[in-house]
């Protein structure tokens, strides 16, 4: 086991949606109805290329549109708390790794994990009838992660808007810090830096990149309908994950 750009990435999806359990070696990372197929394409041939022994499973959430992917392994569990500095339970307190601030070459990887968990795209109408400039944005709780975060965007070359407001809609009090970074160019740039690897994001990019406007009523399947697959064809991973809750 050891720090490189894909377990860094894998910190970056840690940090975003997911947790380490408070009492056993267990790693769930959250995810949408939609992020079934980031988790079998993405994720789980991640942790399966630098944790060999590794048996993820899928938990369908009930009552609603929403799995869970966990990891349940000692080894891997102390790997993220040795050589990351991660901590079990709430991320109140989180940090982002100073193995990863300090090396430029995992930065990149750290944040594609972060956006691809807990960013997303948003398009707006500007001065037109219908959305199309976009906007790559990330809204965390305050944790001391949060605001580290601002450096990290800059050192890999975008502005990003910073706003700390009061948090509504949320399942806590704490402040909601928002970082924007705006236009198409910063756009284009992202794509090429960071590369989201989650279908889910993919693909609205590959439909703004096409009809030239976001429509946000636009489901994800609709949206691979329209412009066919998103460029993101399934790795080979072994047997499938077991999926539990159905």
């Amino acid at each position: 086991m050891e720090i490189n750009v894909n377990t860094a990435e894998l910190c970056g999806i840690i940090l975003g949606d997911g947790n380490l359990h408070k009492k056993f070696n267990r790693i769930t990372i959250c995810g949408s109805y939609d992020d079934i197929l980031y988790f079998r394409q993405h994720v789980i041939p991640l942790f399966k290329k630098y944790f060999p022994v590794v048996y993820p499973r899928i938990v369908a959430l009930k009552n609603k549109r929403a799995y869970n992917l966990e990891i349940e392994n000692v080894d891997i569990f102390q790997f993220f708390i040795k050589s990351f500095g991660l901590r079990r339970g709430p991320k109140d307190d989180a940090h982002i790794p100073n193995v990863i601030s300090s090396n430029p070459e995992l930065i990149p990887h750290f944040i594609r994990g972060l956006f691809d968990t807990d960013g997303c795209f948003k398009f707006s109408k500007q001065a037109r009838d219908y959305s199309y400039y976009p906007r790559i944005r990330f809204a965390q709780a305050e944790c001391p992660l949060s605001h580290e975060l601002h450096d990290l965007i800059q050192r890999v070359g975008f502005i990003a808007r910073k706003y700390v407001r009061q948090n509504h809609g949320y399942k806590t009090y704490k402040n909601l810090v928002t970082y924007e970074i705006s236009g198409a160019d910063a756009f284009e740039r992202w794509m090429r830096i960071i590369q989201p690897a989650n279908p889910v994001q993919i693909a609205k990019y590959l439909y703004w990149k096409k009809f030239g406007r976001h429509e946000p009523h636009l489901s994800f399947a609709d949206r691979v309908s329209k412009i066919g697959p998103p460029g993101f064809e399934p790795r080979s991973t072994g047997p499938e994950p077991v999926i539990l809750g159905h």
